[in-house]
């Protein structure tokens, strides 16, 4: 039940955190973005609804705001309060969003291995989520499962349209940026900072209803936040109470061996934010995982006197972990060709920073033109220019517990399109997760 199996349908998708850094010579394109130097918005959230298990506010202003919903109990309870406080916005999201990959459907099996391609053809794309629930259900939590139930029975959506909407995003094709600084690259040395940018395109439905979902379990792990849309439970991005962040970014070719068995991977992400309290947990479970598509994983942990930030090559058959200290080459060779005038890059290290994603030269350029001076604000300012997070951009403060969120233009808005121009909300995560019910 996830969005591994899509994952191993396409080999397509979301984005990895985690970065190298790149020798090479920017185009003259690279760089050709504004610096996002909006003020950013620090006001207080608003409520505007509650219910037993849940309460609803409202952040920003302007065309520049989104939900936070805060959701307690058991996953059943916290997945029926997301569904009395946003069903309508949850019914749009998981409708519109498939009959959008239906329609899409034709560009993306081109990118497929042909038997795969073929297959989806034959059986349709229905057909082909429903298999992949069934091969990846014995390694998916059962509490997603129980969540997924909770959403479908406050909203009236069919259970099984809910499941197969949570397995759709991994056919999407993504070009996403993130980064990790931390010590002798930031302005407070003490801090870890990491951007989530996800390049996801702004064509669907997803910009019309941004969430920022706070769980708060009764049993079971500790706070922590997701960010998505309205009727998504997985984890794309976010952060928890105990300081740890995600991201990950599926590889344009194999690593190794993979598998159509296994737990989804955003789901292995989402576990990092519920359980894991420091890196060599989140590690662990990476490194011990049923896993199956090759996907490049993102991790960081700043909470206490901890400041780490790993990437993981991550596939069925592989786990290697990758640091600022031992990352030397990027062999992917489809994303050299289109991205590289020579066959693979050359790399070197920055000293507390990794990177990795779209326009490397320019991240290059303008992380060692910052470096010594990296703060959140100026993390902004950097995705404007290297243009990376077209759908949704992501900071997060993971010593002091704070996150900047912005999202791309939403249908019937104006302004810039792309939430890498947009003003960002600033949220203080750690009220957030310490909020009791109201």
């Amino acid at each position: 039940m996830s969005f591994l199996g899509v994952c191993q349908l396409a080999l397509l998708a979301l984005c990895v955190q985690g970065v190298v850094i790149v020798a090479q010579t920017p185009r003259p394109e690279q760089c050709s973005g504004k610096a996002n130097t909006l003020p950013v918005w620090t006001g207080e959230p608003r409520l505007i609804n509650k219910t037993t298990n849940g309460s609803l506010y409202v952040v920003g202003d302007g065309e520049d705001q989104f939900h936070v919903l805060h959701v307690y109990g058991t996953a059943y309870q916290m997945g029926y309060a997301h569904g009395q406080l946003l069903g309508p916005q949850a019914n749009a999201v998981v409708t519109g969003y498939l009959a959008y990959a239906e329609a899409q459907i034709g560009e993306y099996i081109k990118f497929l291995p042909k038997k795969m391609a073929e297959w989806i053809e034959r059986v349709g794309l229905e057909a082909a989520l429903d298999a992949t629930a069934v091969m990846t259900r014995p390694y998916t939590p059962e509490y997603f499962f129980e969540e997924m139930h909770g959403l479908a029975d406050a909203t009236g959506i069919e259970y099984k349209t809910v499941l197969q909407m949570h397995m759709l995003p991994e056919l999407i094709k993504a070009s996403c940026s993130m980064m990790g600084a931390w010590g002798g690259a930031l302005t407070d040395a003490t801090g870890l900072l990491q951007l989530r940018a996800l390049d996801f395109g702004t064509d669907s439905i997803l910009q019309d209803y941004p969430v920022v979902t706070v769980y708060h379990p009764s049993v079971n792990g500790h706070a922590f936040a997701s960010v998505g849309w309205a009727g998504f439970l997985t984890g794309i991005a976010g952060m928890s109470s105990a300081g740890m962040g995600i991201s990950e970014k599926v590889s344009d070719i194999p690593f190794g061996t993979e598998s159509r068995s296994g737990i989804p991977f955003n789901l292995l992400m989402r576990d990092v934010l519920q359980f894991d309290t420091n890196i060599d947990q989140a590690t662990k479970r990476i490194m011990t995982a049923h896993r199956t598509c090759s996907i490049w994983l993102g991790v960081g942990a700043g909470a206490g006197a901890e400041r780490d930030f790993r990437i993981f090559q991550y596939s069925a058959s592989t786990a290697k972990v990758y640091t600022d200290k031992n990352i030397t080459l990027v062999n992917e060779t489809r994303f050299n060709r289109e991205h590289c005038d020579d066959v693979c890059y050359n790399q070197y290290t920055m000293t507390d920073v990794l990177y990795w994603g779209v326009h490397l030269g320019c991240w290059n350029e303008v992380l060692r033109e910052n470096h010594g001076r990296i703060t959140p604000e100026l993390i902004i300012n950097m995705g404007g220019r290297v243009k990376t997070g077209d759908l949704l951009s992501v900071v997060y403060d993971l010593h002091g517990l704070n996150m900047y969120v912005s999202n791309a233009k939403g249908s019937k808005e104006t302004g810039d399109l792309n939430a890498y121009d947009r003003r960002f909300v600033k949220l203080d995560a750690a009220k957030l997760f310490a909020q009791a019910r109201r």
